[in-house]
């Protein structure tokens, strides 16, 4: 006779498979092809269990509960391993602060971190709190569904893809994505996070805001991945302010970024302009 608890287990498909399932979305040690191994071999297990006396079939169910919460235990210690993998260590001589798995992920997330805050700091810009960058596979909600990064004010965070998602759009700014291209990115959000602070109106413009990340972007972009990108995004730069709007940002941001560094670079622009940015006289509507 077999305990009442397992009679929904062998009684029959319907409920086993639901038995399975909902263990699946505990654990998600199975997948459909072993949830179907997994049902077969416990009515197998069930007609084995008829043919024993209750004492065997008491000492057969305890070994076998044992040894699926060895399973259990084993999965949900991998899953735990994998979330707190993550490393918080403060980039060398430097300020910032950067949570990742991956010790290149790490690396290159202090390199771009590190030389927008020096651009930055040329133009008087420094920090108010020190920097934290957390490289993570899975964005904030705030972000949105299909961000790579984000600097998220109310956190006082920056959150960035590991390489290893990032790359796999297989291009940003129309070049194939590599190393030199991930710091870049890296330099872009963390140039947001020192520029908020920065600005003497309290709700800067969305194109405020993106002028600024990625005229630091391209500033301290590697030479050669600099030429590249701006071939593949070909233009002038942006004529007039009139021009550096929040529509052309969110039509084409790639395009935009390109075209602002072109503007800061004309020798009436430069530094000054940059400045205006930060003071809120030009680009607030």
């Amino acid at each position: 006779m077999l305990p009442r608890g397992w009679i929904t287990l062998c009684g029959g498909e319907p409920h086993a498979y639901r038995r399975l399932s909902a263990f699946e979305d505990d654990a998600q040690p199975f997948h459909r092809a072993d949830r179907q191994k997994a049902w077969l071999f416990a009515c197998r297990s069930c007609q084995t269990l008829e043919r024993m006396n209750p004492t065997t079939q008491v000492r057969w169910i305890s070994q076998r509960f044992l040894l699926l919460l060895g399973l259990v235990l084993a999965c949900t210690a991998r899953a735990s391993d994998s979330q707190h993998s993550a490393t918080d260590r403060v980039c060398p001589a430097s300020v910032v602060r950067v949570i990742a798995a991956d010790a290149r992920d790490f690396r290159d997330a202090c390199y771009g971190a590190q030389a927008a805050m020096t651009f930055l700091a040329a133009h008087g810009l420094q920090p108010s709190e020190p920097l934290v960058l957390e490289v993570t596979p899975a964005m904030p909600e705030e972000a949105g569904p299909t961000a790579v990064g984000c600097y998220l004010e109310q956190r006082k965070r920056v959150f960035m893809l590991p390489y290893a998602e990032f790359s796999k759009q297989k291009t940003w700014f129309n070049v194939p994505i590599d190393r030199d291209l991930y710091r870049s990115f890296a330099a872009h959000e963390a140039a947001h996070a020192v520029a908020a602070c920065c600005f003497a109106i309290p709700r800067p413009t969305i194109q405020a805001k993106e002028y600024v990340a990625y005229v630091a972007m391209f500033a301290t972009m590697n030479a050669s991945l600099r030429a590249r990108v701006l071939r593949a995004l070909p233009g002038k730069g942006f004529a007039s302010e009139n021009q550096i709007t929040a529509i052309f940002y969110m039509l084409d941001p790639m395009r935009f970024g390109a075209e602002s560094y072109r503007h800061y670079m004309k020798s009436k622009n430069g530094a000054a302009f940059l400045q205006s940015v930060l003071a809120g006289k030009v680009l607030t509507e």
